[in-house]
């Protein structure tokens, strides 16, 4: 009897511990942005529709009728090209027969691929059992989108008061419309000071036009610091789009240092500035480089750019080799470099001079990185002068040859005796 006892009491057990391996879980209801997904027809839920940028909420609501340790509930989309979609709980215990809510968000990147339907899967799971439900998401381009590429600061953003900061923004237009006169500002609240350029037309970025421009950067922007206490302020970079209904915003913080304006000079009050000092370049093509000059000075300045060094590997051209900077404001001019068909690889050391006059006040050092031929190697060289000096040899001793034949047939002919 009491064997008989023992085997029921295993097999009890053994059964509550396959039960708890094998949870069965039961999705009571999914809502997508608050859309029951089986109210209408359970057999067909309906299609989400959501746009790039969004966020979207999942709640989730199931039951399990057993009790279950570690469990999670995710929910995901795949096909987006840096990776999946995701959001998740952290792992939590799970009582039989009650009913659990979690809810997840859903942030939809604003590059994601539009016009396409994806899965989106909602999950329950343990360390060995889980529950899967599939819903589809239809994403599409919002009305009006533009999007920050780069924002680049030149010194930088830590910079003394005795010299201007160039910004520059690049954006990109991600939106369904294509945008025209987007207004770019720059600005510090506290110092009271802005700045702002305008771009023209930026198709989308999904749009199949021929020479379109989907991205853009601004003319290099600058905000005089001269009279700025040292200290530390926020710079705001503002773009304005879809007739000034939309905006995107970006802040960086900014340190301003004390300078030494006690030795400023003529020279001092011309600022030149190239945002990328180092292209790349291959044989037989071109780069550009793009000159920023500000006259910080009281009067206007007519300067002459010229490019020197690149004799070696190119040639060059400034457009426009001459240029007049008006008191207080910035112009830009355009190097434009290309290497010889001709060029070897290597980096390439040049400079752009600004004169006044005959006289240099600014020089920028700049580098080129070219791919171009490979110069003969030195195993090359040598054995190319190995095979030169066998050459040579070889016409030396036919040479030789020829001359000992002729010395033998001039003592071989006889004397001839003339009376």
């Amino acid at each position: 009897m009491k064997k008989l006892l023992s085997i029921v009491l295993f097999l009890l057990v053994a059964l509550v511990f396959a039960t708890s391996a094998n949870a069965a879980y039961t999705l009571n209801n999914v809502e997508v942005d608050g859309v029951d997904m089986n109210a209408v027809a359970p057999a067909l839920p309906p299609v989400i529709y959501v746009e790039r940028g969004d966020s979207i909420s999942v709640r989730v609501e199931f039951t399990s009728d057993v009790n279950v340790n570690d469990v999670r509930v995710k929910t995901w989309i795949g096909g987006y090209e840096y990776g999946d979609v995701e959001d998740s709980t952290s792992l939590f215990d799970v009582l039989a027969n009650t009913r659990y809510v979690k809810n997840l968000v859903l942030e939809i990147p604003n590059d994601i691929d539009s016009l396409d339907d994806y899965t989106l899967h909602v999950e329950v799971f343990d360390r060995t059992t889980n529950l899967e439900s599939e819903y589809t998401l239809r994403v599409a381009r919002q009305r009006h989108d533009i999007n920050f590429v780069d924002v680049v600061f030149s010194p930088g953003l830590v910079v003394r008061n005795d010299q201007p900061l160039f910004v520059t923004a690049r954006v990109e237009n991600l939106g369904d419309k294509k945008e025209e006169d987007i207004r770019v500002v720059v600005y510090i609240p506290e110092l009271g000071m802005s700045q702002r350029t305008f771009l023209d037309d930026l198709t989308p970025v999904d749009e199949d036009v021929s020479q379109k421009e989907d991205s853009e950067s601004t003319e290099a922007l600058y905000l005089d610091l001269s009279d700025v206490k040292p200290g530390n302020y926020n710079v705001f970079v503002r773009v304005e789009y879809n007739r000034g209904h939309d905006y995107i915003e970006k802040v960086f913080p900014l340190t301003v240092k004390a300078g030494s304006r006690d030795a400023v000079s003529v020279e001092q009050d011309l600022i030149v500035d190239v945002a990328e000092k180092v292209k790349d370049l291959k044989a037989g093509e071109g780069n550009v480089y793009r000159v920023s000059l500000a006259n910080l000075g009281s009067e206007a300045r007519t300067l002459t750019l010229e490019v020197a060094g690149v004799e070696a590997f190119g040639t060059a051209r400034v457009d426009p080799s001459t240029i007049t900077v008006e008191d207080g404001s910035s112009r830009e001019a355009y190097v434009y470099v290309s290497a010889k068909e001709s060029a070897t690889t290597g980096n390439m050391v040049f400079s752009v001079r600004v004169k006044d006059g005959n006289t240099v006040v600014k020089e920028v050092q700049l580098q080129a990185n070219v791919d171009g031929k490979q110069a003969p190697s030195t195993s090359s060289l040598k054995t190319g002068l190995e095979v030169g000096f066998v050459v040579l040899l070889v016409i030396l001793v036919i040479l030789g040859i020829i001359l000992a034949i002729n010395k033998l047939r001039n003592k071989e002919e006889p004397e001839q005796t003339y009376y």
